[in-house]
């Protein structure tokens, strides 16, 4: 986490000073950027409360049967499944994905889940079916169910091999 957080402060610092030599509207940046983080803080500080409470609320024994690496492929089709019905945005989906991790769910499940979210989430379908229509949405989902669950087994069966 240090790590990401000096990556983008010294990117955002060398965007900073290109935006000041180059433009001169640093300023007008940094008050888009705060106007940005604002809006955002109540998105993010609920989703850190929804998976605080998802983590302790998911019993071990459910996580054990039905997502964990013993779960196996029932893992699998779960995650993508929960990653498709997950109609939001990344800063909700991915506090929810860590507390189901943090719980023992298994690589192949985050990973089915993950790209479930990004192939077929619901919240992409209205979008998709009014921009490209809906045979596109059909076709799309149709491919990304194969996608999501082979991403999701691979992920499996290199856990039970190499971890």
């Amino acid at each position: 986490m240090a790590q990401t957080t000096i990556i983008l402060s010294v990117a955002a610092l060398i965007l900073f000073l290109i935006n000041l030599k180059k433009t001169g509207r640093h300023i007008e940046g940094l008050k888009s950027g705060f106007k940005q983080f604002i809006q955002i803080v109540p998105v993010i500080l609920a989703a850190f409360i929804m998976a605080g409470f998802i983590e302790v609320l998911i019993p071990k024994e459910f996580v054990r049967n039905w997502l964990s690496k013993e779960a196996g492929i029932k893992g699998v089709l779960l995650g993508t499944l929960g990653g498709a019905v997950m109609a939001m945005g990344p800063y909700a989906f991915f506090p929810i994905v860590a507390s189901v991790m943090a719980s023992g769910a298994g690589l192949g499940t985050i990973i089915s889940m993950i790209t479930g979210w990004a192939l077929m989430s619901l919240s992409k379908m209205p979008y998709e079916t009014a921009f490209i229509g809906a045979d596109f949405y059909v076709k799309k989902l149709f491919y990304s169910i194969p996608l999501s669950l082979t991403a999701g087994l691979i992920a499996f069966l290199l856990e039970l091999i190499i971890l």
